[in-house]
């Protein structure tokens, strides 16, 4: 359960997308994208969750994501490498908010 399923981004095409159109646009439109699935989330929050929307601009940004890596090539290994510290951090973080949360219960009772 700890490996996502692979997901292709099919790089040469995003690649040849990225020459016709330029790095900044590409920035700018991750950007917008990035907004686009914000907005679905607050839409959730608010309990108007459209899921299709929800998943397709999960989609637009994962692709976005995968674009604004092969501009600045980032690779794989760095991002697994932040994400394992990152996690590491949550949990440790979750611990610690669980020992707190015990530790106020016992002292009200």
């Amino acid at each position: 359960m700890d490996k996502i399923t692979t997901i292709e981004f099919h790089d040469k095409d995003l690649l040849g997308s990225i020459n016709i159109h330029g790095q900044n646009l590409k920035e700018t439109i991750a950007i917008e994208e990035m907004s686009e699935l914000i907005k679905e989330i607050c839409k959730d929050q608010r309990g108007e969750l459209r899921r299709d929307n929800l998943v397709e601009e999960f989609a637009d940004v994962m692709i976005c994501m995968r674009m604004l890596s092969l501009i600045h090539d980032i690779k794989p290994e760095e991002v697994q490498r932040w994400i394992d510290n990152k996690v590491a951090r949550q949990k440790r973080r979750d611990l610690e908010y669980i020992r707190n949360k015990l530790r106020r219960y016992e002292d009200d009772r």
